[in-house]
């Protein structure tokens, strides 16, 4: 957990988000099919791809990634119903697996959640 907390902040520190790209189409598929979606949807949608027990109750796209190795990876904020949030990566291949970081973590790396970058 504590390695997949780092590598979470350390692209979060690289890459820049563009909200002109989200519009557009981010290049990750993953992330344009969650913005196509009603806002309930993409909640429900990123608080089941963390495989937890959170069920999704607002979601928040944080930006994509532009440069450097996490090129294409997204970054979603999803508040569970359980009154937990977190941060999620969906990598640009939707074969590899989502990564997350609960936000608590995240904002003691002077980062927050629900926040563009």
């Amino acid at each position: 957990m504590v390695a997949r907390f780092m590598l979470l902040a350390a692209l979060i520190v690289v890459g820049i988000g563009s909200s002109a790209a989200e519009a557009a189409g981010t290049g990750n598929r993953i992330n344009d099919r969650l913005l196509a979606m009603p806002p309930a949807k993409r909640a429900q949608m990123v608080g089941a791809a963390l495989q937890r027990d959170c069920v999704g109750i607002e979601a928040f796209p944080m930006g994509v990634m532009r440069t450097g190795r996490a090129k294409g990876a997204a970054y979603w904020s999803v508040r569970c119903q359980n009154g937990k949030s977190y941060a999620v990566e969906f990598p640009p291949n939707p074969k590899i697996r989502a990564m997350f970081v609960d936000c608590q973590q995240l904002e003691g790396t002077g980062h927050e959640c629900f926040k563009k970058f």
